[in-house]
């Protein structure tokens, strides 16, 4: 059972390092999407957003991320 065990864990970080590393190489996009969002009109933008300054678009971006990459990994 701890054979078991051990190979689910190390599946789990395999997993987590895979996720990371998709995370990593995504979230510019996501943020390159939340900078252009900023620059088209508001009633052409899919979403509104608040007005928090730079660190928004920041925000924003991880949201994003936080909230599609998830699905990548779905069995």
């Amino acid at each position: 059972m701890s054979l078991v065990e051990r190979h689910g864990l190390s599946n789990f970080r395999a997993e987590q390092q895979e996720y990371r590393l998709v995370y990593a190489v995504t979230f510019p996009i996501f943020l390159a999407v939340a900078l252009v969002s900023r620059l088209v009109p508001a009633r052409l933008r899919p979403t509104q957003f608040g007005h928090g300054g730079l660190f928004a678009v920041f925000r924003d971006a991880k949201a994003a991320a936080n909230a599609v990459l998830p699905f990548a990994f779905m069995r």
